[in-house]
């Protein structure tokens, strides 16, 4: 399982599968401009038409864990539950809950894109793939910073919502670094290097051993 990757190349959008996670962070670099992130309000839903079902928004309670503050139908019936208000991460088992929730954290900290791809197991034993991209935005009236981001399934969605989900699987979590600012990263604007991060080879049943 691949936890994070620093090598990154120069077109980030490369390590996105869906077009519509790809739709999204075009529309989020063209919004930030040469800024770290841009405002939610900035965001206009006319031009997400195509994808307004799958988007959601993340964000952080004062005790540190991740909620849905608004989710969308197509991200209800994926997951096979109202989310509105209740827990990001439920599903994953404990060692994946602390990956996305540091992935998370990182992309909140650094105002970065991240990129979660998970497997989502019904009860009949059925696999469908998907991808969560999450962007950085602020909110205006409080300033905080919150992930706007998109779920979509690398299959066919309808199938996947015939059977009941059992559990969710992570795949890989990363965080996609960017430039903004004259080209210069951020952790070059703070004055620190970016820190390497590991790739853990060998999926989950090595590393639970």
């Amino acid at each position: 399982m691949k936890v994070n990757d620093h090598n990154e190349s120069p077109d980030a959008g490369s390590h996105i599968l869906h077009p519509g996670s790809r739709q999204l962070f075009r529309y989020w670099e063209s919004l930030r401009a040469e800024r770290a992130c841009p405002d939610r309000s900035e965001f206009q839903l006319a031009k997400m038409v195509s994808i307004m079902p799958n988007l959601a928004i993340i964000e952080q309670s004062a005790e540190g864990s991740w909620n849905f503050r608004l989710a969308g139908t197509v991200v209800c019936d994926l997951l096979q539950q109202p989310l509105t208000g209740k827990d990001a991460l439920g599903g994953f088992d404990s060692f994946e809950r602390d990956v996305i929730s540091k992935t998370f954290d990182v992309s909140k900290l650094r105002l970065q894109p991240c990129l979660v791809r998970m497997r989502l197991i019904s009860t009949s034993g059925m696999v469908m793939p998907a991808e969560l991209i999450g962007l950085p935005v602020r909110d205006k009236t409080n300033g905080k910073v919150q992930l706007f981001g998109g779920l979509f399934a690398l299959g066919n969605a309808e199938s996947a919502g015939r059977t009941l989900l059992l559990r969710r699987e992570l795949v890989s979590a990363r965080v996609i670094w960017t430039e903004h600012e004259n080209g210069d990263s951020l952790m070059e604007k703070v004055g620190r290097k970016a820190t390497p991060l590991r790739v853990i080879e060998g999926g989950l049943s090595q590393l639970k051993r």
